[in-house]
């Protein structure tokens, strides 16, 4: 208390993980269509020539991707992939003008801004454009939802953790006391389930090119399982790539820290077996 320095004493936090083993960030922005600048965080990979990227969207969607210990990204960058976290429309700590653009907007100014982000991803002379994936969990999870449905053509591989599919349904399911807060901040699905459908993914699932996975809680009461069964029963219809992973015992989010690992480590796989050349 003296000298306001402090000292740890165990390595446990990273698992021995070195300091020098992480791969620092680097705060960017990049121009979308409304001539705003949305920041992000990007951590670059240690590799000689073009490498593949993930896009990273986060949840909320009023929430705040920060350039904190992310275990997934630390883990991607070991294996040579990329990550661009973004704070698109919508994200705290950027003020309540730039917040408030997500509201009742689901599926159009955000959508925007990451084609905006993959379009400044493609640009860069160390990334491989062939080899870009998107994922995202929650809102985040529609996100990724969205973009490989209205935003095929840009993707390599894909992840979906509990992200909502149908905004009418999605709305229609949410407990008791979500329901005026969604009808405000998304739409409501009484008297507006045609501009709800309008900006929901499972509108445009035929456009799916993207091998996507598919992670869900079965027991999740903020986003249904069906929001994720109605998904992945179409794109399997239709003959898409598609892997879909129910936890039992989990809600919304990861409780136990066997699911957790069992989740980010199928995440991890899924996407360096399809962004890492073989």
């Amino acid at each position: 208390t003296e000298t306001g320095k402090a000292t740890p004493v165990t390595d446990s936090r990273l698992g021995g993980l070195r300091e020098d083993d992480l791969v620092d960030v680097e705060l960017i922005s990049f121009p979308t269509f409304d001539s705003r600048d949305v920041p992000a965080w990007l951590y670059r990979p240690e590799v000689d020539g073009k490498a593949p990227v993930v896009l990273s969207i986060h949840g909320g969607p009023e929430a705040q991707e920060k350039p904190l210990y992310q275990p997934l990204y630390q883990y991607l960058l070991s294996r040579g992939i990329g990550v661009l976290a973004t704070n698109i429309r919508g994200s705290t700590g950027y003020g309540k003008s730039y917040q408030r653009l997500v509201q009742r907007d689901w599926g159009r100014g955000d959508m925007e801004d990451w084609e905006h982000a993959v379009k400044w991803l493609r640009v860069q002379d160390w990334v491989d454009s062939d080899r870009i994936g998107v994922c995202g969990g929650s809102y985040g999870g529609f996100a990724v939802l969205t973009c490989v449905t209205r935003l095929p053509d840009y993707w390599a591989a894909a992840v979906d953790i509990f992200g909502p599919s149908n905004l009418v349904t999605f709305a229609k399911a949410v407990p008791p006391t979500w329901k005026r807060f969604i009808a405000r901040f998304v739409g409501d699905p009484e008297t507006e389930a045609d501009f709800l459908m309008e900006r929901s993914p499972i509108t445009y699932v035929e456009n799916v090119k993207t091998p996507l996975l598919v992670i869900q809680g079965a027991t999740d009461p903020r986003v249904v399982k069906s929001e994720s069964d109605q998904m992945v029963e179409k794109l399997r219809s239709l003959g898409r790539d598609v892997e879909y992973v129910v936890f039992d015992d989990e809600g919304h989010g990861f409780t136990k820290r066997p699911n957790e690992l069992k989740a980010y480590r199928m995440t991890a796989e899924w996407l360096e077996r399809h962004l890492v050349s073989t």
